[in-house]
């Protein structure tokens, strides 16, 4: 028993800490939130998540799910590294949680719950893996043979499946925290305009890719983060804006937010993520001048 309440509670703590990575309205908050309360009042946790595998708007969540309950079942656990393993299965789950928010609603929620408590599941597609299909010679069926350009497509979809595999949520937390420090360096510079021009675009380049990875893996929120320090950086090398302290600490708050989320800071950060995104409504709407 106390095992299951230890995978359960594990279980739940993930969704919540990939869904705090996402901007979320209170309409998917509540969409959680009925996820939430469901696994964790579940008597039966691998039954449920194979359900959910059966259900089209819950199948892609609950591989992942799946994923993450084999391993707390089956694999010797390292309690020194389990944090960083935590970090990872939430990672892991941000984009599912992501694209699960955008096809359910609370309502639809609701009446996927009740067709499970009602065992009404219209698609269950372990009943189908033995079973033989049988065709009438007398009919005939047409299959198209694949082509060069369809083994060139599989080519191109396999390599991008082997990039992901490959990629890990260690490889990623390096990549966006390097440079952190030589930008909150960079913004004395920036302040005085005591920079090259090769310097500049040089950090705004790297801003922009960062962000682009982030918004892949579905982390919507260092997303935002990088492209509005790369768009002040830009506005200010164009001198649509001024480097004033206001400017200067609205570009720090970005940096705060990316290290806090990536790090999963147990801090408060509202004040942080409203200054930064207050300065990226400024500078995508207007030309203000500081």
């Amino acid at each position: 028993m106390a095992k299951l309440d230890f995978v359960k509670q594990y279980i739940v703590q993930c969704i919540s800490n990939a869904a705090n990575n996402l901007r979320l309205s209170s309409e998917k908050i509540e969409t959680v939130a009925l996820l939430r309360e469901r696994l964790a009042s579940s008597n039966n946790l691998e039954e449920e998540i194979k359900n959910f595998k059966r259900i089209t708007e819950l199948s892609k969540l609950g591989i992942k799910l799946g994923e993450i309950l084999n391993y707390l079942e089956n694999s010797r656990i390292d309690f020194l590294k389990l944090s960083d393993k935590f970090k990872e299965h939430s990672f892991y789950l941000v984009k599912e949680i992501n694209y699960f928010l955008d096809i359910v609603t609370p309502q639809t929620m609701r009446n996927i719950l009740d067709r499970l408590d009602n065992k009404t599941i219209n698609v269950d597609l372990t009943k189908l893996e033995n079973k033989k299909v049988e065709f009438n010679d007398n009919k005939a069926i047409n299959i198209p043979q694949r082509t060069r350009a369809d083994e060139l497509k599989e080519a191109i979809i396999f390599d991008e499946l082997s990039k992901l595999n490959e990629f890990s949520f260690e490889k990623f937390e390096e990549r966006i925290l390097r440079p952190i420090k030589d930008l909150d360096s960079f913004l004395n510079k920036v302040s005085k305009y005591d920079y090259t021009e090769s310097e500049i675009n040089s950090y705004i380049k790297l801003m922009n890719e960062n962000a682009e990875l982030s918004q892949k893996v579905g982390f919507e929120i260092i997303s935002n983060m990088h492209k509005i320090f790369a768009q002040g950086l830009e506005a200010i090398h164009q001198k649509k804006i001024a480097p004033s302290n206001l400017v200067i600490e609205a570009l720090r708050a970005c940096l705060i937010v990316i290290v806090a989320v990536v790090r999963g800071k147990e801090v408060d950060i509202t004040n942080y993520l409203n200054r930064a995104e207050n300065f990226g409504k400024m500078i995508f709407q207007t030309k203000r001048v500081f």
